[in-house]
């Protein structure tokens, strides 16, 4: 079972950013904490043969309140908002309407650990506890694979609902950045790659345009 507390230390949901680009990091005593995504960084998922387009990470204009939609009692007694990063489901597709997709991730997935979300200094910052009765099996899980979140359009700004631990995250760090081009976006489903994607073909064309998206941004000749 996990380690940590019934009802975490307050700090843990509180925990500031720190001053530079933080991994997801899992504790031994449940803490749990790291960037979703650093602001200036491409979602892999948009890196065709089109090098221009780079797809950043959304901010929250309601300080994230489609995604604080539960709540933590904390040691000191309060109910401190937060949302859950829920691992071994599947993102909800992107025909799905906001809260018909926010109640995927409860029918389809299991709540590893709750945090606060925040719009940091470097990207969209994560802090709190893993889940108190967490087994071993959902602990390494949760560890081995950092959130990635789904958002969706919510009176002209795309705000995150769901944040679900997966193999590679959608904005990796660090990335080279080009300039922002696309528009019309419907939904923002940041999953990074999938079980398919990891395949040998596949992960050699992800490294090739990974290679081939920062030669086009330094000039560079790539490797691969």
């Amino acid at each position: 079972m996990s380690s940590a507390p019934l009802k975490p230390p307050r700090s843990w949901l509180d925990m500031p950013e720190p001053n530079e680009p933080t991994p997801w990091t899992v504790l031994a005593s449940g803490q749990v904490y790291g960037h979703a995504a650093l602001w200036e960084t491409c979602h892999t998922g948009f890196l065709s043969s089109q090098f221009t387009e780079c797809i950043k990470p959304p901010r929250s204009e309601t300080n994230y309140a489609w995604f604080h939609t539960g709540s933590v009692e904390t040691d000191d007694g309060a109910l401190v908002a937060a949302g859950v990063v829920t691992y071994g489901g599947m993102h909800a597709p992107t025909s799905m309407p906001l809260r018909a997709a926010a109640a995927h991730y409860d029918n389809t997935s299991q709540v590893g650990a709750y945090v606060r979300a925040t719009n940091g200094r470097h990207g969209i910052w994560l802090a709190g506890a893993a889940k108190s009765d967490l087994a071993p099996e959902g602990l390494r899980d949760l560890r081995a694979n950092p959130p990635s979140g789904d958002w969706r359009p919510w009176k002209g700004s795309m705000e995150m609902i769901a944040a679900l631990a997966v193999p590679v995250q959608g904005f990796p760090v660090p990335r080279a950045q080009l300039a922002l081009s696309a528009s019309g976006i419907s939904a923002l489903i940041l999953p990074g790659l999938t079980e398919e994607d990891l395949t040998p073909a596949r992960s050699r064309e992800y490294q090739r345009r990974v290679a081939s998206l920062t030669a086009a941004a330094t000039g560079d000749t790539p490797d691969i």
